[in-house]
């Protein structure tokens, strides 16, 4: 199962394969200009995405089942269950390619082109899906290093995003620390469940 969800985390991060495949939109564009239409090797990005989302919908039905009878079942479903909820979102958005990459051509508004409405919408509520699956397991185990650590790089991530408004060149580099980011939390997401239900198990030590 651990070795599924990093996978998983390796495939949904498949944008380092940009500069080799398709340098022009790696360089000026965003990660999703990759899966855009016509772009070359956009099947492959658009496969990456489609497949590590499928894979961890696996891996949080392999970790439900084993939540039978834990004490925060309920919460650490609520987490599972916005993790799929994600995964969905990215098939969605991964099945949406933008027509037109507006970091690097003039587009249309979103107003007139609604699958570049539809395609940022999945996007965000991906993301935000996937952060509240964190969150809610840091609020219930604070005091570990990993979960405070990636909760500190959420912060670092909003923090390049603002200066990426300044910064426009920034712009890259704040997506491609948040699609690494979020690959690596898919990566240990079966640990930090593991890990939660060991601690709300009920304790077998007589009084």
């Amino acid at each position: 199962m651990d070795s599924l969800a990093v996978f998983s985390g390796i495939l949904y991060s498949s944008w380092p394969l940009g500069p080799l495949l398709n340098p022009n939109v790696a360089h000026s564009g965003l990660a999703s200009g990759l899966e855009g239409r016509g772009q070359p090797y956009n099947w492959l990005f658009i496969a990456g995405d489609i497949l590590s989302s499928l894979i961890m919908m696996l891996v949080c039905w392999l970790m439900w089942r084993r939540l039978r009878g834990n004490h925060d079942k309920r919460l650490l479903e609520f987490a599972l269950v916005n993790v799929v909820l994600f995964a969905v979102g990215t098939i969605i958005d991964a099945a949406l390619p933008l027509s037109c990459e507006p970091s690097i051509q003039k587009c249309p508004s979103f107003t007139h082109d609604h699958l570049l409405l539809a395609h940022g919408l999945f996007s965000i509520m991906a993301g935000v899906w996937l952060f509240v699956s964190l969150a809610i397991l840091w609020w219930h185990r604070r005091h570990t290093v990993m979960l405070n650590s990636l909760l500190v790089g959420y912060v670092l991530f909003s923090l390049f995003s603002v200066l990426s408004v300044v910064y426009p060149s920034w712009g890259n580099l704040s997506q491609h620390y948040y699609l690494a980011l979020c690959g690596v939390w898919l990566a240990l997401l079966p640990h930090a469940v593991r890990r939660t239900a060991a601690d709300s198990a009920p304790s077998n030590t007589n009084n």
